[in-house]
């Protein structure tokens, strides 16, 4: 096929890829049924079989028998290896224009979440979501416990990426200032580098396990730190979602509708329904699609979605997405997202280390 295909030609392509694809994984002819499937059902698989029979007479593919599906040729399988090729290439391209957009100046968690949404949007010209990670993956650098009244603290946490997460917390028992003193010394000088849920984690064993080699007030303090990490944990507000780009969104034509707009505003003001399609995809690491109804909101059904999880410590701590009309570029936001979820998992690592 000429390198200066036509659309029509680059659903050839496609269709192509979708064949030797499946067939690869399943040695069974590939019926155009299938290949719509494959496709998300946004080519009909009548269509699909008028381009099979194309493929077919330029010797891309061929049918084995009668009435069976089609099976790739030497010419398809090469056809195939020339695009696996381009593809590679094009994307390691990508990767690292995508990369320079990462400014090695960028030093917190926040200006990495604003950079990779900002990118999203503007790369595919919808709506770019991230969800925060949840407090529990934070490094910590420094924590403050402030009595606020009888039974309730605010837990003042710096990370080592030096964003500062204030948490209300509240305790079974009141403790005096200098107990709280006593806890966030007792969690600074043991856990300073650890994030959070490794601390809780640590904390446990200790209460577990035998302690003849501490005194009771190390006893005392850790059970109270367990308590404190364990309620900062469980009040956690800060797990949320960041968004840009909805104005690409709002000039499409699906906009028109008074209703879809009215829905989709609501659906980003209000923030938990976007905030649940991200939670529900976790811990969950590659691409995951909601096309119209697949949302679990009645909001969202004109849209579709697509979000990647990202990683921080080997552990997946959130996801990103694209949200837009469902007939957007969907190989152009597998592309970005994939490209996207390792990025920044390196970015995140790289600020924590």
């Amino acid at each position: 096929m000429p390198a200066n295909s036509t659309s029509k030609e680059q659903r050839k392509l496609i269709v192509l890829d979708h064949i030797v694809h499946e067939y690869v994984s399943s040695a069974v002819p590939i019926s155009s049924m299938t290949v719509s499937t494959r496709m998300g059902g946004r080519v009909s698989s009548a269509t699909v079989r008028n381009i099979m029979a194309e493929l077919e007479d330029e010797g891309y593919i061929e049918q084995p028998h009668t009435s069976a599906g089609r099976v790739p040729t030497n010419k398809g399988y090469r056809q195939y290896v020339d695009m696996i090729r381009d593809r590679i290439r094009f994307e390691k391209r990508e990767a690292r224009r995508l990369a320079a957009e990462y400014d090695r100046r960028i030093r917190t968690i926040r200006e990495v979440i604003r950079t990779t949404s900002h990118i999203i949007s503007h790369e595919l010209h919808n709506a770019g979501v991230v969800m925060w990670p949840g407090i529990e993956y934070s490094y910590l650098k420094h924590l403050e416990l402030v009595k606020v009244r009888a039974e309730t603290v605010l837990a003042v946490l710096v990370t080592m990426t030096n964003d500062v997460k204030n948490c209300i917390v509240k305790l079974e028992r009141e403790l005096k200032k200098t107990e709280l003193d006593s806890i966030a010394n007792y969690i600074n000088s043991n856990y300073e580098r650890r994030n959070i849920l490794s601390i809780y984690d640590d904390l446990k064993q200790v209460m577990g396990r035998d302690n003849g080699d501490m005194s009771a007030d190390m006893i005392k303090a850790a059970g109270d730190a367990l308590n404190i990490i364990d309620a900062v944990i469980e009040n956690d507000i800060e797990n949320e979602i960041y968004w840009e780009g909805l104005d690409y969104f709002m000039d499409e034509p699906e906009s028109r509708d008074i209703n879809v707009t009215r829905n989709i505003l609501r659906a980003f003001s209000e923030g938990g329904e976007l905030l649940r399609v991200m939670k529900g995809d976790l811990p969950y690491e590659g691409i995951r699609i909601h096309i119209g109804d697949e949302n679990v909101s009645s909001m969202l059904k004109d849209c579709a979605i697509i979000t990647s999880g990202y990683s921080l410590g080997g552990r997946m701590v959130g996801r990103m997405g694209v949200i837009g009309p469902t007939r957007m570029d969907y190989d152009h936001a597998f592309r970005t997202l994939i490209c996207l979820s390792d990025l920044i998992s390196l970015k995140l690592e790289e600020i924590n280390g």
